[in-house]
């Protein structure tokens, strides 16, 4: 039974239906009838893929309409709406749409080079002409120029927003002294859209923390770097790598350097969690807290001492404060924890505090996460006594319904540090910064001289071979395996990493752990070789790649995206060499293959289908050329599937629903009718084909089995047949048949025999002596006979004649015969038949 209202976007179902139809299985069909009669849509919306600074490229509009209606047309470049109308200096141009599709051509000047995006949205004059908003959109861009842009980002929010601005300026004027350009841009202003950052050939990160990025940009700059070939260089500082928050991120994951726990082992710490478990935290506020508490514990070294308080109306210790080595019970005992009733957070705080009082390690410290109001309390007294006695208090507020005022004066009195989250997806993040700014295990702040190695790759330090000046401090970390380490800060047990650097997918990443160089390298930026430092280590992470004169044409039709890479300009030569690949990074961050195959000489197309709407991005490396003549580069593109395509149809197909149920012989069903369904008449046997061998194959199986038992066992089939048949006849409530012949045929005989024996006295055989004959002819024992026959024995050989006293004739009288059955019977229950006589 097939539901749907026949419309699809990929695929052909009537054609799937064919091996139904030849399995025999039908398919009745409901159609979901349904017409939208008035309706504007926007159909396409194309842009050239690239441009040139100050040209004026020409935007092709096409808008499909069911009714004939006036309508406005506006048109936004990166967000910002354009300028349509110079003349009447109106944003939004009046447009007049005909019934069936109608073009439209926007000439756009692109004056800067970078990523241009396109949004052009059609809004009708009278709302009844439209029943569907989601697709009145259209969305495309153009890259315009080479990506020659280098980008350092910085935090004005941070703790020492002067130092890292000053920090940052360093960086640009070194850069501008070796001849490379770079724009200074606060965090803010860094897009999470991967298309933002096509143009950009680099990215600095001046001392910027994980918890600021958030997952959104995080997750850009790993795509950026990993399926966009771009470079991130990473710049150390009070709020990067371990002391950022980097661990167990997407940023973690593309740099040469991880936070290891192994090194944070500087400064003893007792911390104290305190954990909202109220009803408002239920669902993933509590999961990802009790995820970032788990984390907490697993960045604490044995020296250092945790335990967890949650609190709903009343406070409860989860984990009392005990030494982190335990990281296993703690783990297990976290992961109880659910939501409860109330908020009540003073009670909790004023028990950590007393826990943390009795505890000799060099710093205590508190995190406090809530995500409502609590009841009243001395808060601001209590954060005071806190900061009296050395512990300090960082407080997280989770959504907007927390009482960010409060949380940030309890922060503020103890000394330590207030976070903001919208939503918990940070919070593992927030803990894992705090936790190791807690203990300053992160942070290794004393002169130091750093100490040039051979490295395979020395494309950062090459020419710098002369005397390094100091620094004053970095951030501690571990380098990973396969990355390029040519400074290190020597130590007892090897080296910290300064300078590290990698490929990683298609780009490049650089980590160097110090920074802040008006605190830590201040004699860096007086260097002669800083300029030169910075320089290489851009142009080692800044991705290159010229088009020359390929072009570039996307298309979207049928829900698929279109690719073709074109080298008419070529020389013929350089046509047939040419070389390309691809891979698509969607929406989601998520990079593919981009499947181009090689359709004629200098050509190559390729398909992939659009899964979801958003922005597609295309990066294929292209080689062609040989020898000294061999030039290499990348193509850069992208499409855009503005909504899904399921906004496009405006009416049922009925035809197509009718078609699959025609080709398996099924029905159409009016859903006014489901009972129909049910009809008798319309249920057929199916047939079923499948392979006989396994049946063979099981077969095989149980005789194998059985042959086995019967060689091991060693019954013969007569034997096994013969004790089956008496099994049956037993379970049947009777014994077998040739035992009851044999139990009567014994005692007949028994019985023939007492008659003979006691009527009828046995002639002396010849040849007896006297005193024989004259004997008393022996009895037969009645009892042992009866016995015998009750048993089942045969008596087929003959009586022989009891002994009899001299004098007494034998007994011949009936009641003498029935006396001696008795006593042969009494005999035979064991009785005792002469002391009954007596």
């Amino acid at each position: 039974m097939l539901i749907s209202d026949g419309n699809e976007n990929r695929g052909v179902a009537a054609d799937e239906a064919e091996a139904y139809a030849a399995l025999g299985v039908p398919i009745d069909v409901v159609p979901l009838r349904y017409e939208h009669g008035a309706e504007i849509l926007v159909d396409q919306l194309s842009a050239p893929s690239a441009a040139k600074r100050d040209e004026v490229i020409n935007l092709r509009l096409v808008v499909r309409s069911q009714v004939e209606t006036a309508a406005r047309l506006m048109l936004y470049r990166n967000d910002r709406l354009v300028d349509l109308d110079p003349a009447t200096s109106r944003a939004a141009s009046s447009i007049q749409l005909a019934v069936g599709p109608n073009r439209f051509t926007i000439p756009v000047k692109l004056p800067a080079s970078g990523v241009h995006r396109f949004r052009a949205v059609i809004e009708p004059e009278n709302p009844a002409a439209d029943s569907i908003v989601l697709n009145n959109l259209g969305q495309a861009f153009t890259i315009v120029g080479e990506a020659t842009r280098v980008l350092i980002v910085t935090d004005p929010a941070g703790y020492d927003s002067a130092t890292d601005a000053t920090s940052a300026i360093f960086l640009a004027d070194a850069l501008r002294e070796g001849g490379g350009q770079c724009e200074l841009v606060p965090l803010d202003e860094l897009s999470s859209d991967p298309a933002a950052l096509v143009d950009t050939s680099a990215i600095i990160l001046s001392n910027v923390s994980a918890v600021a990025l958030g997952t959104a940009r995080q997750e850009s700059l790993a795509s950026y770097v990993r399926d966009q070939g771009g470079g991130l260089i990473v710049v150390g500082g009070d709020q990067a790598f371990s002391v950022g928050g980097y661990a167990r991120t997407p940023l973690e994951e593309i740099l040469p350097v991880e936070t290891s726990r192994a090194k944070l082992k500087f400064l003893s710490l007792s911390m104290v969690i305190v954990i909202d478990r109220s009803g408002s935290m239920a669902g993933e506020k509590i999961a990802m807290a009790r995820e970032a508490a788990i984390g907490s514990v697993e960045l604490l070294s044995r020296l250092d001492c945790v335990g967890v308080v949650a609190f709903d109306s009343a406070a409860q210790w989860i984990v009392p404060l005990q030494p982190a080595s335990n990281r296993a019970a703690i783990t297990q005992r976290l992961a109880a924890i659910g939501s409860g009733g109330g908020t009540n957070m003073y009670p909790a705080l004023e028990q950590a505090l007393a826990a943390l009082l009795g505890m000799n390690t060099n710093l205590k410290h508190i995190i406090v996460l809530t995500d409502g109001q609590s009841a009243p309390g001395a808060f601001e007294t209590l954060a005071e006594s806190c900061r009296g006695v050395g512990v300090t208090i960082s407080s997280i507020a989770v959504g907007p319904d927390a009482d960010r005022a409060l949380l940030a004066r309890i922060a503020q009195r103890s000394g330590g540090r207030m976070y903001i989250a919208d939503s918990a997806r940070p919070l593992p993040q927030i803990f894992a910064r705090e936790t190791v700014l807690a203990s300053r295990s992160g942070l290794f702040e004393r002169p130091f001289t750093p100490r040039l190695q051979p490295t395979v790759d020395d494309q950062v330090v090459v020419g710098l071979a002369g005397e390094i000046p100091p620094l004053r401090g970095h951030v501690v970390t571990a380098v990973k395996p396969l990355a390029h380490t040519p400074l290190v800060r020597p130590t007892e047990d090897g080296a910290d990493p300064i300078l590290a650097y990698w490929q990683v997918g298609l780009g490049r990443s650089v980590a160097f752990t110090s920074g802040l160089w008006p605190k830590w390298g201040s004699d860096w930026v007086a260097w002669s070789g800083f300029s030169k430092f910075w320089t290489q280590a851009v142009r080692y992470a800044a991705r290159s790649g010229h088009a020359g004169d390929l072009e570039v044409e996307t298309a979207v039709r049928d829900g698929n995206a279109h690719v073709t890479i074109l080298a008419e300009h070529l020389p013929m030569r350089a046509q047939g060499s040419l070389v390309a690949s691809g891979q698509v990074v969607g929406p989601d961050y998520s990079g593919a293959p981009l499947p181009l195959q090689r359709t004629a000489a200098g050509r190559y197309e390729a398909v992939f289908p659009l899964d979801a709407p958003g922005t597609y991005l295309l990066n294929m490396p292209y080689s062609f050329g040989t020898g000294a003549q061999r030039q290499t580069g990348v193509l850069r593109a992208g499409v855009v599937q503005s909504y899904s395509p399921e906004y496009r149809t405006l009416r049922h197909d009925e035809t197509t629903l009718a078609e699959i149920a025609r080709r398996t012989g099924g029905r159409v069903i009016n859903l006014n009718n489901p009972e129909a369904v049910f009809e008798s008449w319309s249920i057929r046997p199916v047939q079923v084909r499948r392979p006989f061998w396994e049946d063979l194959l099981h077969l095989a199986l149980v005789l194998f089995l059985l042959d086995v038992a019967v060689r091991r066992i060693a019954v013969t089939p007569a034997e096994a047949a013969g004790r089956i048949r008496r099994i049956i006849q037993e379970l049947a409530g009777r014994r077998t048949g040739t035992d009851s012949i044999a139990t009567l045929g014994a005692l007949r005989g028994a019985k023939e025999r007492a008659h003979v024996g006691v009527g009828q006295p046995l002639e002396e055989p010849p040849g007896l002596p006297t005193a024989v004959a004259q004997q008393e002819p022996i009895d037969p024992g009645p009892a042992d006979e009866l016995s015998q026959a009750l048993n089942g024995a045969e008596t087929d050989k003959p009586v022989a004649a009891r002994p009899t006293r001299q004098g007494r004739a034998p007994v011949s009288s009936e009641a003498d015969y029935t006396s001696r059955l008795l006593r042969a019977k009494r005999r035979a229950r064991g009785h005792d038949s002469d002391r009954e006589d007596r």
